[in-house]
């Protein structure tokens, strides 16, 4: 992978490299591994193809000439026909000179033929240093990042905005990432190789870390600040793909396509806010929940039509993450089909919200815009679930937004790291027994993969960490009962379960 440092007129540096040198033909069979085929199948011409998402594609620089596009995808590239390229958000369109780098992924991304989101129209391309720069980030600037009107940003390269990872730069580029996504709704989904050099933006807390599948390109996150702190697990996604950056373009197109089927059907959603552009976002299309089906929807094992596979999920202790992850794998390997019924199953409230009794169907997603309470008031999240003849394993995934103060005038880089932790108990016969847990405490994400024993009554809890103070924040959960299957890799010690009543109903 080619490398090289470029010195700038603002105060930061960049050194950047992008993760493929060329992008390979599509595989026949990619359909197929990560359950497209199927989804197709199942769902046919009622499968929302990303219509009206708006998405942005940020690549390494050939030049530092800001008037050249060597960055860009290549606009006359058949995949691309009736789409719209813009050197970024509202700019002229996008002309030779291209990158074939960017071809590839974009084809990934919001190919006609190749992607799962081809009603994607509208493409921003930034170039690295623009993207930092004046043109978005706003790196060094006193303003924060510009107002996103785009809902899902593909970052196929690595780099340092300074020669010291622990540099201001790089802390202060993960903070402004990471109050983009929740301010804008924003996902970044960005590739990760595992460079123990080059902490953006794979380091950052909110984003989305993708890899390939059978390759080790795992690392843990870098030690930056005091929020941004060593040994958080990276990737959290893999796809089945050559390089990092192929997985980049297959998971964005799948989040794209998410996202818009968040947003056509508003009957998904409990609630809804608005970016500062003034676009209604609905709970179902928000990132922290579509980080948690994602990652919930994912495959443990796989069985690809190339032969990289995954064969032991979680089965050596060392892979083990406190975090209910894999260290090289993540959650596991995209699997659109699962991921899509979880976010078309509905948003469901927990007993503490409102559900009668907090019974959850097998599968769906919650969206917590209030947890924790300022005294503690609201300090725990209850899920009941009631297992038929067949029993099946429960997949549930929790994911929060590490929070930045941040603000669009003066941007503010204050962070807190919050601590949740996710906990399963059966319940049956009004007796509580501890079942699992997933308690990690440099993460923002929670899973559990544990086999259900068949009519039984179970409840998930999410509750603050252990020493965690008083605070009021928002999370997504999203879940799966897979009936008649078995769990893969240990489960954990389940650890201390959360004390409380067994209430009528659960």
């Amino acid at each position: 992978m080619a490398r090289r440092t470029k010195g700038q007129a603002a105060w930061w540096c960049l050194v950047a490299g992008s993760l493929l040198a060329a992008a390979p033909l599509a595989r026949a069979d990619y359909f197929d591994d990560v359950g497209i085929s199927a989804l197709r199948d199942e769902f046919g011409a009622a499968l929302p193809v990303a219509s009206d998402v708006p998405v942005m594609i940020v690549e390494a620089d050939r030049d530092a000439d800001p008037g050249n596009v060597e960055y860009a995808p290549d606009p006359d590239y058949p995949e691309f026909e009736g789409q719209i390229l813009t050197v970024g958000e509202g700019g002229p369109r996008v002309y030779a000179p291209f990158s074939a780098h960017a071809t590839g992924v974009g084809r990934r991304f919001f190919g006609l033929r190749s992607s799962v989101a081809p009603g994607i129209d509208r493409i921003a391309v930034y170039s690295t240093l623009n993207w930092l720069g004046p043109a978005f980030l706003r790196l060094g600037e006193i303003r924060g990042p510009k107002a996103a009107v785009s809902r899902v940003a593909a970052h196929a390269w690595v780099g340092s905005a300074d020669s010291d990872i622990t540099g201001a730069a790089n802390a202060e580029t993960l903070r402004r990432v990471d109050w983009l996504i929740e301010r804008d709704e924003l996902l970044h989904v960005v590739g990760f190789n595992g460079s123990r050099s080059a902490p953006l933006l794979a380091d950052a807390g909110n984003v989305l870390a993708v890899a390939h599948t059978g390759t080790d390109r795992h690392r843990a996150t870098l030690a930056i600040d005091a929020d941004y702190v060593a040994g958080r697990t990276r990737p959290h996604l893999v796809a089945p793909d050559k390089t990092p950056s192929g997985a980049t373009g297959r998971i964005a197109s799948v989040a794209a396509m998410l996202i818009g089927a968040g947003h056509d059907d508003p009957s998904l959603s409990r609630g809804s806010t608005k970016t500062r552009t003034g676009w209604r976002i609905y709970n179902a299309e928000r990132a922290e929940v579509i980080r948690a089906v994602l990652m919930s929807g994912a495959d443990r094992i796989t069985a690809n039509g190339d032969g990289a596979n995954i064969t032991d999920y979680r089965v050596a202790e060392g892979d083990r993450m406190d975090n209910g992850l894999d260290r090289r794998y993540g959650a596991g390997q995209l699997n659109a089909q699962r991921s899509y019924r979880i976010l078309t199953a509905g948003e469901q409230d927990s007993r503490e919200d409102g559900a009668a009794g907090g019974r959850i169907a097998p599968i769906g997603f919650d969206y917590d815009a209030s947890f924790g309470g300022a005294g503690g008031s609201n300090a725990q999240a209850t899920y009941a679930l009631v297992t038929g003849a067949g029993g099946g394993v429960l997949t549930a995934t929790l994911v929060w937004n590490l929070e930045i103060v941040g603000g669009a005038l003066f941007f503010d880089p204050t962070g807190v790291r919050h601590d949740l932790d996710l906990f399963l108990d059966d319940v049956s016969g009004g007796r509580r027994r501890a079942v699992a847990a997933s308690r990690g405490s440099l993460d923002n994400n929670e899973t559990l993969h544990v086999t259900l024993a068949p009519g039984r009554r179970y409840e998930i809890r999410v509750r603050p960490g252990d020493d965690q103070r008083p605070f009021d924040r928002d999370y997504a959960l999203a879940w799966q009962v897979t009936a008649g299957a078995a769990a893969v890799g240990p489960a954990g010690d389940p650890g201390p379960s959360p004390h409380g009543p067994v209430r009528p109903g659960s």
